[in-house]
């Protein structure tokens, strides 16, 4: 739960930097929401209606419940106010993230942050840091009482932010160490202070993110079927080239698993790329997105050589935006079949702004509908096959999602293949 600071009473000075907060909400939904009528709703009454709430709140509690309120009445998701005690956390993540890291991705897992996977070699590995060990602190900060305050936000996309927050806590300066404390399957704390070292990946810039690590990987998973994974969809001259280089690989295998799981997107035509690689069919679309001066149709072209055989994408919380526009995309064209959990339900690309008061405002940009109507935003791409990872699974050192995308692959006879 969030502090008892959120209850306490306002100053007169506070009422009047909690009306300046208000009143920029409303203008940034009037000026930026993609569908200037805002789909028929009176935006001046409902301006009219909350103000007087606002002005009367007692404590940023309740201005916050006013504020939401206000958004709500768009039906929209991507539109929400994130507590000042939750965002200053994810902006110091952002700020202290450096380039080397000890070699950990973070998994939320039924609430808990986990250790999902360690890097061969690294720092953590050669700790001792195990997969599906529980993660309690970094450096001296409690991890649970983080993942309190993004539960009581309510809404997943701040959750999903938190995670890659707890993430880029763990990286930092080469020179300098982090604290951790960790349980691992038997029960047993250790603290342990781990090195960082350089992390895998190509360091590229796209428009005003910070710097990001792309990587890309594919193998065989044990009954042949092709595996492909890669963490973003940005840097295209590189990616894309060792998709191709994978697909001839690939030609002849009984299916492919394209694993979109912990992707948080990018660049949004690169998804119509990588369907031109499984799509033969001219004229084919993933839907598209709608901003408010244009129309952006996500349209596929085939590669000279497609591959027709089954393909299974995986995906879970941290698919996000392009990741959900491509799994729910190829779904809608019968060509892919999911596995793993409700995605993000982020496909928006969308905003952050700092409110006067210190909280945070996250608003989209634009509108997405896919070829049969579905839109993603707030509902998330639901897998046709749930299969959750768990506590053991990571222990274990298996991936039942992809054990069973590959189940299904090697179930279907080879007259089904073809599509």
């Amino acid at each position: 739960m969030f502090s008892s600071a959120a209850w306490a009473q306002l100053t007169p000075a506070e009422t009047a930097t909690n009306l300046a907060s208000f009143e920029q909400v409303w203008r940034t939904v009037r000026d930026r929401h993609p569908d200037p009528k805002l789909n028929g709703l009176d935006w001046q009454a409902v301006h009219d209606e909350i103000r007087p709430r606002v002005a009367a709140a007692q404590s940023i509690g309740q201005v916050r419940d006013a504020l939401n309120s206000m958004v709500g009445r768009l039906g929209t998701s991507h539109y929400s106010v994130i507590p000042g005690d939750l965002y200053k956390p994810l902006e110091q993540a952002a700020a202290e993230s450096e380039n080397s890291t000890p070699g950990v991705a973070v998994k939320i897992v039924d609430g808990k942050a986990l250790v999902g996977s360690v890097e061969p070699n690294s720092p953590a590995a050669l700790a001792g840091i195990m997969p599906g060990m529980l993660l309690e602190n970094i450096n001296g900060e409690s991890v649970a009482e983080v993942l309190k305050l993004a539960a009581a936000a309510g809404d997943q996309e701040t959750q999903r932010q938190t995670g890659q927050a707890l993430g880029k806590k763990l990286n930092g300066a080469k020179s300098a160490k982090v604290a951790v404390d960790v349980v691992d399957a038997s029960g047993a704390k250790k603290h342990l202070e781990l090195d960082r070292a350089e992390p895998k990946g190509k360091l590229v810039t796209f428009g005003n993110l910070p710097e990001q690590r792309v990587y890309f990987e594919s193998r065989r998973l044990p009954g042949g079927a092709g595996y492909i994974h890669f963490n973003e969809f940005l840097d295209p001259v590189s990616i894309m080239p060792q998709l191709e280089t994978a697909m001839k690989e690939f030609a002849k295998a009984p299916g492919i698993v394209l694993d979109l799981r912990g992707n948080p997107g990018g660049i949004g035509i690169m998804a119509m790329g990588v369907a031109g690689f499984f799509v033969s069919k001219q004229g084919q679309k993933l839907g598209a997105m709608k901003m408010r001066d244009m129309t952006l149709k996500f349209a596929i072209y085939p590669r000279a050589e497609v591959y027709e055989g089954p393909l299974a994408i995986l995906v879970d919380g941290g698919s996000a935006s392009t990741s959900e526009i491509l799994a729910e995309g190829m779904r809608d064209l019968g060509r892919a079949r999911i596995f793993g959990t409700r995605s993000a339900g982020a496909a928006l690309p969308s905003d952050i702004v700092r409110l006067p008061n210190g909280d945070g405002f996250q608003y989209a940009q634009a509108s997405y509908t896919s070829e049969k109507g579905k839109v993603l935003e707030g509902a998330g791409v639901e897998p046709d096959e749930e299969v959750r990872e768990t506590r053991e699974s990571l222990s274990a050192g298996r991936d039942p999602v992809a054990e069973a995308a590959e189940k299904w692959i090697l179930g279907l006879s080879k007259g089904n293949r073809g599509r």
